[in-house]
């Protein structure tokens, strides 16, 4: 017999954006967010963040 899960995984969206000088990151739920100098801070941030909460997904978005 297969037990259905309690709740489905949780599914958030990490963006990075270019934001003048800087690089943003933002959680799809809001509850996560910061702001970096340079693109491979914000990266290795949204990497750690990604691991450390499965079901997180990375998505970069094209600069306008």
């Amino acid at each position: 017999m297969i037990t259905p899960l309690a709740s489905p995984p949780a599914f958030e969206v990490l963006t990075i954006q270019p934001v003048g000088d800087r690089w943003r990151i933002t959680s799809s739920d809001g509850l996560f967010e910061g702001v970096f100098t340079d693109a491979q801070s914000a990266v290795r941030c949204a990497k750690a963040e990604a691991e450390a909460h499965p079901g997180h997904v990375l998505m970069l978005a094209e600069p306008a």
